[in-house]
């Protein structure tokens, strides 16, 4: 082939198709080493054309092989660089094979990069026989899948785990500290395996966008750095040109917010009702354990720490007896032990009941504590429990309303009628509640010394319950209902006066009682069933239709006896006492002065104005029959106060337990409101991975090592000559430049092909790249040894 001699290079036009080599006047470039000097050595002299030609300067010719003719050795001219030597480039779309190969000199320099390690070229002789493989890795597919599984068993795991510190009473600080952690951490590491999967598809999809679209570099690198840098989502070309995949690091994004943020706030720290039932012994009021009680036999009573009474001492009973045989062990046949009256302790239970005022009745010190017991850290619970037993109550029914109202009155003998009240009588309450009682004492004389034992014969009735008093209580209400003029009242009274008379029996019933120990404890009376009257008897009647007190009631069958039955005997002593203690507060009456010509004001006769009975202006309050019966029950349920009363026992039974705990809170609702959507739409994510790996046919990467590999092209290093160091700022022509993934000079360019004439993959301008296809071998850009070899054969 001829050579000219070179033109000015400034004169010459940029696609002569002459050969031209030239030589920068002011250049001086250093003696060339590198690693070619070892395919060199095996020539004796480099040829003149070598000699001649600078690498990187003018035109250089690239041999290729004739698909035809294989042996032969073609050359083709390489279009000068368009800079100082050459007229400047013409401002028309680059052309595929317009490139410049590649050059062993940094730019600007004439200094050599020296390439003699035998491990590197050991490693570019094997490389230059590999080609891309078109496979999809286990790794990538599996590590995705993994991620999301693992994250789902995370989750799971942070919600066992909060179930598990679920109202459970936490008071050490530092453990609870420890124990939210480990929550936290679960969290994060939920956020890491969602997040590892969402990246790894993310990975996948930008390849894909890289290849369809054309992007600027500033997008490039968002998209490479969209896990660590928001700015992506400020990028208009970034949201138009790629949104699938900013809709995937938008999923990345929020998934902290979810899983670290928003997930650990379903477990807080609060206070709980922690509630349950447990058996505990509670105290029972239990009747018939006076039935076998004998006084010479004291019960012991051993007394709770907690309890007002020092360790020791005896049960008490609810009545004192007396007896009919004076030695310690009874020996007289025949004997019997007799009612005498209420027990002192009976007696002190009543007043403090009576006169206190509440409207329940009176608890010991310490009953919620001492029935529902203590945690392990000293708190009180609170407890709830129902329990029955039969117990003495009183019945009473109304037997006249209103003034005149008093047929019924006369045919039960009662010992007043509705005169006797306000208005037309004086008083507005008055109770006969000792009519037919036991009598007392039974007789008159007894023997010197303790136990009332009678003297001479004992009597045949001596001890005998015949009957038990019936209540007959009156009382006027005032209506507020003004009196008309007219009125005969009208004189002494300005407003309406009702009167009421009511007829009590004592009867035996069943209690249902619902305890409510909760801070200032108090209980509820769910029911009381009558069973019957504690003693059936009936008086007769005088002449004028009042009943006969002085003479035995009837039947004389239903009288209780000492003998032979003790056990009854006692239970219907007990029952009595407790009657009589009530009675003491009923009995008597109550005045009231009428408001004309006044002043009105009450004079008292009767210690029900002492109870809650009646209200500040000393008048039974309203409802007066049923606030009367619970009177009675709840003086029943007060003997509960005192512990060391021989009726009093604690039985085992179920309570429900409850106690405000400051302890973890756990609620599912809100972990699983944050979970679910990111379950789901990692889901989607990772189904729509997978088949983008099935329709690509291979696994990306974003490492250094995919950069390094498909960022191999001579335009890259064109444009990116005095940027190479990667500081800032950074070119910003650079930036706006469009790049796009692809083959690059698909059939024409011989440079970008291997020895096998596979084509190289990898960044270029729109204009030198076309679409990849699945399944094409590509290798990469030829081995410079090839490029050596075809310049040898050229000069030759």
């Amino acid at each position: 082939m001829e050579r000219s001699s070179p033109p000015d290079p400034l004169n010459s036009p940029l696609g002569s198709p002459e050969i031209r080599i030239s030589r920068p006047e002011y250049a001086s470039i250093p003696q060339r080493t590198s690693d070619d000097d070892i395919f060199d050595s095996r020539f004796d002299r480099p040829s003149r054309f070598e000699e001649a030609i600078e690498p990187g300067l003018g035109i250089q010719m690239r041999p290729f092989a004739s698909p035809t003719s294989p042996g032969k050795s073609y050359s083709q001219q390489s279009t000068p660089k368009a800079g100082m030597f050459s007229s400047f480039a013409p401002n028309s779309p680059r052309p595929l094979y317009q490139r410049t190969p590649d050059t062993l000199y940094s730019f600007g320099t004439g200094i050599s990069r020296s390439r003699t390690d035998p491990m590197t070229e050991r490693l570019i002789a094997h490389r230059a026989t590999q080609s891309a493989k078109w496979k999809v890795h286990w790794r990538t597919p599996t590590i995705m899948v993994s991620s999301f599984i693992i994250g789902i068993v995370l989750a799971l795991g942070q919600h066992f785990w909060y179930r598990f510190l679920h109202h459970r009473p936490m008071y050490d600080e530092d453990l609870k500290f420890r124990w939210v952690l480990y929550g936290r951490a679960l969290a994060y590491l939920s956020k890491v395996a969602f997040g590892g999967c969402c990246i790894l598809v993310f990975r996948q999809r930008i390849w894909r966008t890289f290849r369809e679209r054309a992007l600027s570099v500033l997008s490039i690198d968002q998209l490479f750095g969209a896990t660590d840098d928001p700015s992506l989502f400020a990028n208009w070309e970034t949201l138009t040109n790629a949104p699938i995949a900013v809709a995937i690091a938008t999923v990345f994004w929020l998934i902290p917010l979810a899983t670290i943020i928003f997930s650990p706030g379903s477990l807080t720290f609060g206070t709980f009702l922690d509630s349950k039932n447990v058996s505990r012994a509670v105290p029972h009021v239990n009747f018939s354990l006076e039935t076998t009680k004998d006084w010479r036999h004291p019960v012991k009573f051993d007394a709770d720490d907690d309890d007002l009474l020092a360790k020791g001492g005896n049960k008490r009973s609810l009545m004192y007896y007396n007896t009919t045989d004076k030695s310690q062990e009874p020996t007289t046949p025949g004997w019997f032990d007799y009612y005498d009256q209420p027990s002192a302790e009976l007696k002190r239970i009543s007043l403090l009941f009576g006169y206190n005022l509440m409207n329940h009745s009176t608890h010991r010190l310490n009953a919620r504590q001492a029935v529902c017991g203590k945690s392990d850290t000293g708190s009180q619970y609170n407890c709830t429990f129902t329990q029955n037993f039969i117990a003495p109550a009183y019945k009473c029914d109304l037997v006249a309303k209103g003034m005149g109202d008093d047929s019924r009155l006369a045919e039960l003998g009662a010992p007043f009628n509705t005169s006797t009240l306000v208005p037309q009588g004086r008083d507005v309450y008055r109770a006969e509640v000792k009519l037919g009682d036991y009598k007392y004492p039974q007789t008159n004389n007894f023997q010197k010394g303790p136990g009332g034992v009678p003297a001479g014969e004992i009597p045949a009735d001596l001890g005998v319950f015949k009957s038990e008093p019936v209540l007959w209580i009156g009382w006027s209400t005032n209506s507020t209902e003004p009196l008309a003029s007219d009125s005969p009242l009208h004189a002494n009274w300005t407003h309406r006066y009702d009167p009421q008379i009511i007829r009590c029996v004592m009867n035996e019933a069943n209690y249902t009682v619902r305890w409510n120990f909760t801070g200032p404890f108090f209980m509820e009376m769910s029911m009381r069933e009558f069973l019957g009257p504690v003693l059936d008897t009936n008086f007769t009647k005088n002449a004028d239709g009042t009943l006969n007190y002085d003479a035995d009631p009837v039947p004389a069958e239903n009288f209780v006896r000492p003998l032979p039955d003790v056990g009854r005997y006692k239970k219907m002593a007990a029952y009595h006492a407790m009657g009589e203690v009530f009675r003491g507060f009923l009995g008597g009456h109550v005045e009231l002065e009428p408001p004309i010509p006044g002043p009105s004001y009450a004079v008292v006769s009767s210690d029900i104005t002492k109870t809650r009975l009646v209200g500040v202006d000393s008048l039974p309050k309203a409802d007066f029959t049923k606030v009367l019966e619970d009177f009675f029950g709840d003086l029943v349920l007060s003997l509960y106060s005192a512990p060391e009363m021989l009726v009093v026992e604690d039985t085992p039974l179920q309570v429900s337990r409850t106690m405000w705990q400051s302890s973890f809170v756990y609620v599912p609702e809100r972990l699983w409101m944050c979970y679910a959507p990111v379950i789901f739409v990692t889901l989607i994510v990772l189904v729509f991975g997978l088949f983008t790996i099935w329709e690509d046919g291979t696994t990306f990467s974003t490492g250094f090592s995919r950069i390094l590999v498909t960022t191999r092209n001579t335009t890259l290093d064109d444009i990116s000559r005095g940027a190479c160091l990667g500081n800032d700022p950074f070119p910003m022509e650079l930036m706006h430049t469009r790049l796009k993934f692809g083959v690059l000079s698909e059939g024409s360019e011989n440079e970008y092909m291997g020895s096998e004439g596979f084509q190289h993959c990898a960044f270029g301008v729109v204009s030198e790249v076309a679409p990849i296809r699945q399944g094409v071998p590509y290798a990469g850009l030829r081995r410079r040894r090839q490029m050596k070899s075809g310049l040898k054969t050229i000069s030759e």
